[in-house]
């Protein structure tokens, strides 16, 4: 499988050295590299990209959720300094860090955590007839339609999944980033460092928080902005 390489980065020097570790590296293809956000949509659907290399101080959740809605979802590899990754806070799901100033052991090491990831026997149907996903947990590989997915709730490495109908979360070792790309865009919404809900079962909004059932789901403040603006686009 050839991965598809998009870079959104406007230092030069910088996307030069990441350009030349895509282009020498096996089953990589260099797409093209956008100096902004506004630029990046259009070329990720045209060129079908399988991961983006973004610079932190780029990042834009509009974009990403208009991909999303779209039902394409490239991995996303963050470029941030040390001091950056601990200022910043996004509600952007990042699949890693890529640490300034760029290693090319740390982009290899990067790379072989894509391609396990994506080798792995958890994989989605977005078919209207196959909606699912096949999750781990425990010694089983389960099933879980997306229909069934009420929120998500992320502890540290592992995801509690809660489902309609069942009293017990399945728990399974995917932390909340890595299983968000797992789920269709345009029906579920990250809320919350450690939430992922569903809009098909907010049952009420008051006060920054959601009503799931009986269940409290605060909304945290860096991610204010893109929920209500979602909300406003679904009414």
């Amino acid at each position: 499988m050839v991965l598809n390489c998009m870079i959104v980065e406007n230092n030069n020097k910088q996307s030069g050295v990441l350009r030349d570790y895509i282009t020498k590296t096996p089953k990589m293809n260099f797409t093209g590299r956008c100096e902004s956000p506004a630029e990046l949509y259009q070329q990720a659907l045209l060129h079908k990209i399988d991961v983006i290399f973004w610079d932190i101080r780029l990042l834009d959740s509009r974009v990403i959720y208009l991909l999303k809605e779209s039902g394409h979802y490239p991995i996303i590899i963050c470029i941030a300094s040390k001091q950056e990754q601990e200022k910043k806070d996004t509600d952007i799901d990042i699949f890693s860090y890529l640490t300034k100033p760029l290693s090319f052991e740390r982009f290899l090491s990067i790379i072989n955590k894509i391609k396990e990831y994506l080798s792995t026997p958890i994989y989605i149907q977005h078919h209207k007839s196959k909606r699912f996903v096949f999750v781990k947990s425990e010694y089983k590989i389960i099933k879980v339609r997306f229909e069934d997915i009420i929120f998500c709730e992320g502890m540290k490495d592992y995801t509690q999944i809660y489902l309609k109908g069942k009293p017990d979360p399945i728990l399974t070792l995917n932390n909340l980033k890595s299983f968000a790309h797992k789920l269709p865009g345009d029906e579920f919404i990250r809320v919350h460092r450690s939430y992922i809900v569903s809009l098909t079962h907010i049952d009420s909004i008051a006060r920054n928080e959601k009503y799931i059932g009986k269940k409290i789901i605060p909304v945290g403040d860096s991610f204010k902005d893109n929920f209500y603006q979602i909300i406003e686009w679904n009414s």
